[in-house]
């Protein structure tokens, strides 16, 4: 097996193929031996142990590629915040609730817009697109937006020069 070339990690094993890769590989190889059934207990603890998972997990995995032909994990699809909801969270001072009831309102007013999301879906959407400075923000201002930041602060204390000599 390949290793990184550094002496700090002589052992340490180079990942060759991503997860979704192995996992694919792996699964096709389980069902394989499921199909002709060869496939055991040991087959999968193995896998379990290369891919670092439990093994009930890669039971799961594959009872997924029984049912519906699935070798990879299933793409999740959330609802994201777009620049329409930033809009509207500027508009309303960073008051998700009032958003999701303007959402809520549109949707009612025009069948062809998409349904609204549940008001904790649109609180898990906007805690994962802004940053708690902007959050805050447009809550309150561009003050404590700046609180949050990182760069462009100075520390509070007195800058002091080096005393002149006297001569």
């Amino acid at each position: 097996m390949p290793t990184r070339r550094d002496e700090a990690s002589v052992d340490a094993p180079v990942t060759v193929f991503p997860s979704a890769l192995r996992r694919a590989a792996a699964m096709t190889r389980l069902l394989d031996l499921d199909s002709r059934d060869e496939l055991r207990g040991a087959h999968v603890h193995l896998v379990a142990q290369v891919l670092g998972k439990p093994e009930r997990t890669v039971w799961r995995w594959l009872a997924a590629a029984r049912e519906d032909n699935r070798l990879t994990r299933a793409e999740s699809s959330h609802f994201t915040v777009t620049t329409e909801v930033r809009r509207l969270l500027a508009l309303w001072g960073g008051n998700a609730s009032r958003v999701h009831a303007e959402l809520v309102q549109r949707a009612a007013d025009n069948p062809d817009t998409p349904a609204a999301p549940s008001l904790s879906t649109l609180h898990r959407a906007i805690r994962r697109a802004l940053t708690r400075g902007e959050q805050a923000g447009l809550k309150s201002g561009e003050a404590a937006r700046r609180a949050h930041e990182v760069f462009g602060q100075r520390p509070p204390t007195h800058h002091q020069t080096h005393p002149c000599p006297t001569t």
